[in-house]
């Protein structure tokens, strides 16, 4: 009896590592490491929406600022592609980048209906994932954000720019206990946050005014750990942490200056276009 529950047990075991490797390669998590979308295969979420072009390369968009229109009065394109290294080693690298507009009018509603002002956001990163077996997985991240606004108000004669940009670290470890679940661990240090510049010029008829603000935080909070789950069904996927420390803002990149809770998600539904 007890070879026979042991047999079992380690039957049992076989299966779900086996599930649980199979998961990994057909469908691993493409944010925080450097995993890319499988080639024709789709997955739509109201945060975020991508697409294997082919193995090695996914292109997508953000959907929310896209469908903005309501309150902003108009929409707000934004983009973002990562390429990672061919083959289906344990080891993966791979490049990202973004970049998101937006336009004056969308300014104008968020502060002064007479304001002549746009932004555009990038970010870039590089991460390096390690797979060490059929259940546990690390990746290792480097990331750059920059958002610049400038603008001219034809009413006061007033042109301008301003300008913050952030450098950071990332871990994410991800172990895998069956086909459906894993735990995950997300550590994030800010290695550097600019001071956020503000340049102007102000004319009129007799006196031309220039000016160069700066701002920057004495009190910058450097850590954020962030203990999570991960869901990943034949069609559906949910990533889900709560923890503390650093806000990095969706889309922008940018970090807070405070430490505050932080909760990570994402929910999207998975489909193949082409093979």
């Amino acid at each position: 009896m007890r070879q026979t529950v042991s047999w079992a047990a380690g039957a049992l075991l076989l299966a779900w590592s086996a599930g649980a490797a199979a998961q990994q390669l057909e469908n691993p998590r493409t944010d925080y490491t450097a995993y890319t979308r499988p080639r024709g295969r789709a997955s739509v979420g109201f945060l975020k929406a991508d697409l294997g072009i082919i193995d090695e390369l996914t292109i997508g968009t953000y959907p929310l600022p896209w469908f903005a229109f309501p309150l902003l009065k108009t929409t707000v394109p934004n983009l973002f592609l990562k390429a990672r290294t061919p083959g289906s080693g344990p080891f993966t690298a791979s490049l990202g980048a973004s970049a998101m507009y937006v336009n004056a009018k969308a300014l104008a509603q968020l502060a002064d209906t007479t304001a002549d002002a746009s932004a555009v956001s990038t970010t870039a990163s590089f991460d390096a994932s390690y797979r060490f077996d059929e259940r546990f997985s690390l990746s290792l991240g480097l990331d750059y954000a920059r958002m610049r606004a400038f603008g001219e108000d034809q009413n006061a004669s007033v042109e301008g720019a301003s300008t913050g940009h952030t450098y950071s670290t990332r871990l994410l470890g991800e172990w895998r206990l069956s086909r459906v679940f894993a735990l995950s661990l997300l550590f994030r240090y800010l290695i550097y946050q600019s001071p956020y510049s503000a340049d102007g010029t102000s004319t009129s008829d007799a006196v031309t005014i220039t000016s160069d603000l700066s701002i920057e935080t004495t009190a910058q909070k450097r850590f954020t750990i962030v203990p999570g789950v991960s869901f990943e069904w034949e069609h559906w996927e949910l990533n889900a942490g709560v923890g503390y420390g650093v806000f990095y803002l969706p889309v922008l990149g940018l970090a807070t200056a405070k430490s505050w809770p932080v909760v990570d998600f994402a929910f999207a539904y998975r489909f193949d276009i082409y093979h």
